[in-house]
């Protein structure tokens, strides 16, 4: 079937729309509003809370996920659940730089674990759910849901996937207080892009701390400088320019915006602002790293910033928005980490049924009460959240002061970004010119929309 783009003006502006009412979990303008819903929420938790569960007794579910989305406390619900249902849990946690493709070579085969997790929806089509996964519209968790529209699949309207989160994928710098404050920078706030260099240049003048801390091992966090840059300094053009890529009426090349952001990243690394073994080291090493003061700052999302502060109690972190357009304005996530159901697995109704406990409130709890944030559901204590994870939504979310990444806005081209991610890490290791990562990048963009059938590319 061929697949016409048609324009995103109105599906970006009914997004932002369902996210300024509904991110974080917070209070409804309409009281009355409110606690119907509320009455509503509870009323179906104690029905799903006594709902018959037998079927999972003695069953084992298979769940796949990756490194940086596993958590401690997965399995503390898992072992809960297994007490109370006599369901074990058997996680597989594969490696981040190889999640993605192991996820659609077991679709593709049929070999699938029960439960996978994903970025939800942005990544719809770049796993082909229409095809692989279980529709979950008429389970009973879906009224308890925060963010129900912004869940549903912008093309079929369906929803595909168990949220954790209400929101999340905040791209901001976190930064070690106390190391800043000796070089003398006490609570940075910068307003515009060379106020952040110089903030970076007075730190590499009084500190052998990096500056920049950037873990280019995974590749997934190199590309955050750009994707959330990108949009920001597209501005009002993002919808326009989004159409014309999606249409194929210009080139990645013919955005000088993008050209300018993928330059200034390059800069970086060039004025020594960045640490020298950026290649070797992930994500999952940046916290022992900001916590032993070798880098002064990270740029990352708001689920990192939560780990840290529960492993590392003593270092206290600060947070701020790069200004890219000489104006803070966050990029952010129009995605949760969400759990699918394919449609292959060899126990689809006891993996529902699984989801259904998952989400019940005894169990989503244990997560928050270790990872405190904004809970996908309405009944769910998402405890007290990180200060400086706060201080951003307060400031930008809240406010509707903020902008979805190029990653979100361009989901329909997902599959082919990881091959982009790579020119990045290409760059950053001074083998690339910004200039050759459009250029190498658009024959690729080409031929993977040619294959996902859009007509405007044949």
């Amino acid at each position: 079937m061929k697949k016409c783009v048609k324009s995103v003006l109105s599906v970006t502006m009914a997004a932002s729309m369902v996210c300024a009412m509904a991110l974080p979990a917070g209070a409804s303008e309409n009281e009355t509003e409110t606690e119907a819903v509320t009455e509503a929420a509870e009323a179906s938790t104690e029905a799903v809370a006594e709902a018959d569960y037998s079927i999972l007794e003695g069953k084992t579910i298979s769940f796949m996920t990756s490194q940086s989305k596993f958590f401690d406390a997965y399995q503390t619900m898992a072992d809960a659940i297994e007490a109370d249902y006599g369901c074990t849990v058997d996680f597989q946690v594969v490696p981040d730089d190889q999640y993605t493709s192991m996820t659609n070579l077991k679709l593709s085969t049929g070999e699938v674990p029960d439960v996978f997790e994903q970025n939800y929806p942005t990544q719809n089509a770049t796993i082909n759910v229409y095809e692989y996964c279980e529709p979950l519209d008429d389970q009973p968790w879906v009224s308890r849901l925060v963010n129900p529209d912004m869940l549903k699949d912008k093309k079929d309207g369906k929803m595909y996937a168990l949220p954790k989160e209400s929101s999340s994928g905040y791209q901001v710098v976190y930064y070690n207080k106390a190391l800043l404050e000796s070089c003398g920078i006490t609570d940075p706030n910068p307003q515009t892009y060379d106020e952040f260099l110089e903030i970076l240049q007075t730190i590499k003048d009084n500190s052998d701390a990096a500056p920049f801390l950037q873990t280019n091992k995974d590749n997934w966090e190199t590309q955050i400088f750009m994707t959330g840059g990108i949009p920001v300094m597209l501005g009002d053009r993002g919808a326009e320019v989004y159409e014309q890529l999606l249409n194929n009426e210009i080139t990645w090349s013919d955005i000088p915006e993008a050209q300018d952001v993928l330059q200034r990243y390059i800069d970086l690394y060039e004025a020594g602002y960045v640490n020298e073994d950026n290649l070797s080291v992930g994500y999952d090493d940046a916290a022992q790293i900001m916590a032993d003061g070798k880098a002064a700052m990270y740029l990352t999302v708001d689920q990192w910033a939560t780990d840290f502060t529960h492993n590392y109690p003593d270092v206290e972190l600060g947070s701020f928005v790069i200004p890219f357009g000489d104006e803070p304005i966050l990029p952010m996530g129009n995605y949760v980490q969400g759990l699918f159901v394919p449609k292959a697995g060899s126990q689809v109704d006891v993996a529902k049924t699984f989801l259904q406990v998952w989400s019940l409130p005894k169990y989503q709890n244990m997560y928050y009460e270790e990872n405190p944030g904004y809970p996908g559901f309405t009944d769910v204590d998402g405890g007290e959240a990180t200060p400086c994870v706060q201080s951003i939504v307060d400031t930008y979310v809240s406010s509707g002061n903020y902008v979805y990444e190029l990653n979100g806005e361009l989901s329909d081209a997902n599959g082919c970004f990881n091959d982009l991610w790579n020119f990045y890490v290409e760059a950053a290791a001074g083998t690339k010119t910004a200039d050759e990562v459009w250029e190498d990048f658009q024959p690729i963009y080409e031929d993977y929309m040619y294959q996902q059938g859009f007509e405007a590319f044949e």
